[in-house]
């Protein structure tokens, strides 16, 4: 069996994959008697499993991306003077789609992993500099989390807005988002709920999505209030696959079975634990940076001396290790020549891991 250490491919539960092994037998309409309910299920499910009642969860066609994009065009006025906060390849990437969509943008660039100046972003907030700040809260460029609740309360002594990127937290990281003081969520049915990448979704306050009514949309098609409003009647305004949305449902009663986030977590933390001490064992060293904790989705690594990254991936991808070859990540950006990535997303026995430190140590030696 080939197994994906990535973020971006990974095996699903059996209940999501028997979804598309029987959709064709029994499909359902998009504007039929049962997508209604259907819909409903997912998007109560989403925010049930995430505990954030005073929010709308909306459902949109595309990955991560897609809900970043929406989320930015769609919950802020151009007049707004939004403060990006940059730390890594995803913080980038936010900057970049605001400024595509005509953002006025204040931008705090920063080198990978470093930990956000909270006393600088209160000092932008004081003054009255920003009305809104977007941060990502897991960055899977460095593996690390950023601290939003810190952030999240300096918005809220002064009447910031915040967007949180949660493409690769939710549903594995614990997230309290009104607590946080989080406005708006980017998000993803992928990643940490364990289906597919064609679906993705974003949360927004309760507050939040009424004001939008007088917010005009700048992503066509991506137009939170309008999307929420027809989904909220039980329909969608624009193509959507109810095959996907069944596949959603199906991962969130596997998530149910496992204990929720918090038994998800618990799964998440016993690979780190595993692996972790695994690559410790091996001489390998850990990407750290001052005050950012580790996500659980995976770890950096750098990228040892007597080898390189393509050695290695090409390696472990094509030796077989108790019948099982892998596939590693290489790091992103300005990190791509000093660390590479293993994740461990999705639904994998615990024996796959230490088979994959067996793998691993053969490659290095």
């Amino acid at each position: 069996m080939k197994v994906s250490l990535t973020p971006a491919v990974f095996h699903l539960p059996e209940a999501v994959n028997r979804v598309s092994q029987t959709y064709g037998a029994n499909p359902i309409v998009p504007r039929g008697p049962a997508f209604e309910p259907l819909l409903s299920n997912a998007r109560n499910g989403i925010v049930q499993a995430l505990g954030a009642h005073d929010y709308e969860a909306v459902l949109l066609t595309g990955s991560g991306s897609t809900s970043m994009a929406a989320v930015l065009g769609s919950c802020l006025r151009p007049t707004e003077r939004l403060l990006v906060i940059r730390n890594g390849a995803y913080g980038d990437r936010i900057l970049e789609f605001a400024r595509a969509l005509g953002q006025n943008v204040v931008d705090i660039d920063l080198p990978y992993g470093e930990r956000p100046d909270l006393n600088k972003i209160e000092e932008l907030c004081a003054e009255g500099q920003v009305h809104s700040v977007a941060v990502v809260h897991g960055g899977t460029s460095t593996c690390t989390l950023n601290p939003v609740a810190e952030i999240g309360e300096i918005t809220r002594r002064y009447g910031q807005k915040l967007l949180m990127d949660g493409i690769s937290t939710l549903f594995v990281e614990p997230v309290d988002l009104a607590a946080w003081n989080v406005h708006a969520v980017m998000g993803s049915c992928n990643k940490g709920l364990h289906s597919h990448p064609n679906l993705t979704m974003a949360l927004v306050r309760k507050d939040l999505m009424e004001a939008m009514a007088t917010i005009p949309a700048r992503a066509p098609s991506l137009e939170l209030y309008k999307v929420w409003k027809a989904q909220v009647a039980g329909s969608h305004p624009y193509t959507i696959d109810p095959m996907s949305i069944c596949q959603v449902v199906a991962a969130l009663e596997t998530l149910q079975k496992e204990g929720g986030v918090m038994g998800r977590h618990a799964v998440y933390k016993e690979r780190c634990n595993i692996l972790r001490k695994g690559y410790e064992a091996l001489g390998l060293t850990i990407a750290r940076w001052p005050g950012q904790p580790l996500q659980s989705i995976g770890t950096a690594l750098h990228i040892p001396a007597k080898t390189t990254y393509a050695q290695m991936a090409e390696a472990l991808s094509t030796h077989e290790v108790d019948g099982h070859t892998f596939e590693i990540y290489s790091a992103q950006g300005k990190l791509s020549n000093k660390l590479f990535r293993i994740f461990h997303m999705g639904d994998y026995p615990i024996e796959v891991y230490t088979s994959f430190l067996r793998a691993l140590k053969n490659v290095l030696e």
